[in-house]
């Protein structure tokens, strides 16, 4: 089945400008199929281009030497005509981002019509590698499956909303379509959303290819790519952490569970957020006197992680952990805003709400409550007095009510919506 990603559209809004495309993610998430979805636009518009999985080329001259690679470029390609150049798995070249940068002045003041495009799994190589590409690179970020994604796959609208505009339209959208989202996002918090996993027709295949996703992962960005020794380390980390989703992260308590120290702890939660598998949402504070910890709240970047070390059974919509929708809240929130727009609340005396969002300056705080008909909880309502927050949202299991600057907001619904 083809499958085109929501990011593809932004990706080709950037096709053919002065700019190199750099597309990353983690493993097996589509970067290559992506790219190559945009080779095939480019190609049909008239354009040359060369595909290269760097990862399957090591070795060769021209992958260590700029000049070289550019001459490779024009004996595939030709330069009487525009050329995109797509090098999946950048980050494996050595000094990538010096190759890259060398290679684009190149092109540059040779007056070439080449763009180039570049993938990688690890952001702390790709941080590392693109700082040499500052005011010549667009970023895009491409994660699992959306819910929205998985929807389109089985041929369901996925329209979107302005919450409290159109409130009316979204309630019949949900009425009509009630019990087909509860059945899809049940399946989507299980399994998660690996495009291959999504795909599979069965619950074995499915957890066959989990497994080989994060074997790989092992094997290759954590072993191999990172050097990471303790690979036993690694993986209690990460099952650990995924038990934890939704909690606050003690670096102390990991090192003495973990048996390492807390340096070696630090650096694990680097290598995980930085190959795309967990991430550290930091607390909000405005007097750090005042309210909690500096300690962040874990969350994995796909369900299918917490699937994999957990092998629990198929969840129906009613029986779904909250921490497990609270996690999905979160990477909702993620799509199209920065990491650091998104925060939690916790106060000394234990006040607490899940999410602070700050959008165009204005703080709006998120609850998950996935309960049928929750109320708005104490702790919002104070924090919304105390901030001058205009709204607050609850994210809930079936209620789904706009009452003033309260709004409650059923879970498969999020993606749908701007708040």
């Amino acid at each position: 089945m083809a499958i085109r990603r929501e990011l593809f559209s932004e990706v080709m809004g950037w096709t053919g400008q002065n700019k190199v495309i750099v597309i990353k993610g983690a493993r097996q998430v589509g970067k290559t199929t992506l790219l190559l979805d945009v080779k095939a636009v480019l190609e049909a518009e008239g354009r040359h281009t060369l595909y290269l999985s760097a990862d399957e080329h090591l070795g060769e001259a021209y992958l260590s030497d700029p000049r070289l690679f550019l001459q490779y470029v024009q004996y595939e390609c030709g330069v009487s005509h525009p050329v995109a150049v797509f090098l999946d798995e950048f980050q494996y070249i050595a000094q990538a981002g010096l190759f890259v940068k060398v290679l684009i002045d190149t092109i540059k003041r040779e007056g070439l019509d080449i763009q180039v495009f570049v993938s990688g799994s690890s952001s702390l190589a790709l941080s590392k590698n693109t700082e040499f590409l500052t005011g010549r690179k667009i970023e895009f970020q491409l994660s699992p499956f959306t819910f929205r994604e998985v929807l389109a796959i089985h041929e369901l609208p996925v329209p979107r909303f302005k919450l409290a505009d159109d409130f009316g339209a979204l309630s019949d959208y949900y009425q009509i379509y009630r019990h087909a989202l509860w059945s899809h996002f049940a399946s989507y918090l299980t399994w998660g959303g690996y495009p291959e996993v999504v795909l599979a027709e069965s619950p074995e295949s499915k957890r066959i290819l989990l497994k080989e996703i994060l074997a790989t992962y092992i094997q290759k960005d954590v072993s191999g790519f990172l050097k990471i020794e303790n690979t036993s380390a690694f993986n209690k980390l990460v099952r650990l952490l995924s038990t934890q989703i939704g909690s606050l992260v003690n670096r102390h308590e990991l090192s003495a569970t973990l048996g390492i120290d807390q340096r070696t702890v630090s650096k694990y939660l680097d290598v995980l957020e930085g190959t795309y598998v967990c991430s550290l949402v930091k607390p909000f504070f405005s007097n750090a006197r005042k309210e909690l910890s500096k300690m962040p709240k874990v969350y994995v970047c796909d369900a299918g992680i917490y699937h994999f070390y957990h092998a629990q059974g198929f969840n129906t919509y009613e029986t779904l952990s909250g921490h497990l929708v609270e996690n999905y809240v979160y990477l909702g929130l993620r799509h199209n805003r920065r990491a650091d727009s998104i925060q939690f609340y916790r106060t000394i005396s234990k006040s607490e709400v899940d999410f602070i969002v700050t959008q165009e300056d204005v703080l709006i705080p998120i609850e998950v409550k996935f309960q049928a008909s929750p109320k708005m909880p104490v702790s919002v309502t104070r924090f919304m007095e105390n901030y001058s927050a205009p709204k607050a949202v609850v994210i809930t299991q079936d209620r789904l009510a706009c009452s003033g600057a309260h709004m409650f907001l059923p879970a498969p619904l999020l993606e749908m919506v701007t708040l």
